[in-house]
């Protein structure tokens, strides 16, 4: 019975060590984007698209020549214009942007309004989620994101607001 146990107890020892000596797999670029539950465009107008080999140039987002994907999610209504723009890598079919790359200034914010008082919203935090589909039917190539960024007021830290896009993407049209 004695020995029972003791066998018992070193496999159960064994197992443990090899357990937690396996590699650790948690690769942050092992994810997928489920189509659903997309953004609605609810009023107005919206557009998804991006364009290749492209720069963010000053703060009125000016595109301009460069070595980025940038994405832009733009929402229009009868008084105003908010625009998301997303630097992302060109190399790859899926990318991941971090609280990090917020910070760094990959992911822009800008809200327009001929008569509107407002502030400026920056974005602080959050995830932008890329993966590029396959083409079918002969289309054009295709992203899907799903973006959860977090704005707060110029020269702050205080989260103001959560902006949620989780769209398809088309190249534009030039």
């Amino acid at each position: 019975m004695k020995n029972a146990f003791k066998l018992t107890a070193g496999l159960l020892m064994i197992l443990t060590i090899l357990s937690a000596c396996k590699k650790k797999t948690d690769n942050p670029m092992d994810f997928t984007i489920d189509a659903q539950n997309l953004t609605p465009c609810t009023e107005g107008s919206c557009l998804f698209e991006y364009v290749n080999y492209a720069a963010m140039a000053d703060q009125q987002m000016a595109l301009t020549t460069g070595q980025y994907r940038i994405f832009l999610a733009t929402r229009s209504n009868s008084f105003s214009t908010t625009r998301v723009y997303i630097q992302a890598p060109m190399q790859g079919d899926k990318f991941l942007l971090t609280d990090a790359d917020i910070l760094a200034g990959k992911v822009k914010h800008l809200f327009s309004c001929a008569s509107c008082d407002y502030f400026n919203l920056t974005p602080i935090a959050g995830t932008v989620k890329g993966i590029k589909l396959a083409n079918a039917n002969n289309s054009g190539e295709r992203w899907l994101l799903d973006a959860y960024i977090v704005v707060a007021a110029e020269k702050s830290k205080i989260p103001l607001d959560t902006i949620h896009i989780k769209q398809y993407f088309n190249l534009a049209v030039k």
